[in-house]
């Protein structure tokens, strides 16, 4: 019976691609995989080419990255309808993402779509935050403290409160409002226990341990994520 699979590719790093998801490329008819702008390369397509079959079709999809709710929706019901015919159609169908599917990913929204239509398996990717936790060697959370992952899109003051009430901390999306988030962290007495990477697990990957930098804004990328343990202050 064909069926629709949401397969993570991790945060960059083609080794960290999962067994399960090179065995899933292996039977996969069609693959889908977003481009945040149109005609772009699909960084999430780069990092597993080396796995696909060249008897499986990729079908490259825009997905717009923008604040206009009615577009978003149009594509993700236009992307929803396209996979549905296809399965039932009898393919095999993936969707590629980066990192793993159930974390700010569009693939949940085409997948909400189809959970009612179709048959559906997701398969975990590494996250970028669990990655640069790892590769720096830099506990991210212990014993009975909590983690909070905070996207620096959301409302200032829950950010604020977050960032007043607990100790361990993956800030996410700081591209757009990276001053704020650094002079905030500053604040609240959080910047020695704080580090930056950008491009994680990437051959562009940066790490910044001082935050403090005042060009730091003119470096960073996109795909840039801050981890905060206050147990784990620079001295």
């Amino acid at each position: 019976m064909a069926k629709f699979y949401g397969i993570g590719t991790g945060p960059g790093d083609s080794s960290l691609v999962t067994v399960k998801a090179v065995n899933t490329f292996k039977i996969l008819d069609i693959l889908y995989t977003p481009e945040p702008k149109k005609g772009s390369d699909s960084l999430a397509l780069s990092i597993v080419k080396e796995y696909i079959p060249e008897t499986v079709e990729i079908k490259q999809r825009h997905f717009p990255m923008s604040a206009d709710g009615v577009e978003k929706m149009a594509a993700w019901d236009k992307a929803a309808e396209e996979i549905e015919a296809d399965v039932k159609a009898g393919k095999n169908v993936g969707f590629i993402t980066l990192g793993d599917p159930m974390i700010y990913s569009t693939y949940v929204y085409v997948m909400e779509r189809l959970l009612d239509e179709v048959e559906v398996e997701t398969i975990p990717g590494i996250s970028s935050f669990s990655n640069i936790a790892s590769n720096q060697n830099f506990p991210l959370v212990m014993d009975t403290d909590p983690l909070i992952v905070i996207p620096c899109t959301m409302e200032e003051e829950k950010i604020d409160k977050a960032l007043q009430t607990y100790d361990c901390m993956v800030l996410m999306k700081v591209y757009k409002n990276f001053k704020q988030i650094i002079e905030k962290l500053e604040k609240y007495d959080l910047i020695d226990s704080a580090i930056l990477v950008s491009n994680s697990s990437q051959d562009r990957e940066v790490v910044y341990h001082d935050l403090r930098d005042v060009h730091l804004q003119e470096k960073i990328s996109y795909f840039s994520t801050i981890l905060v343990n206050k147990n784990n202050k620079r001295k």
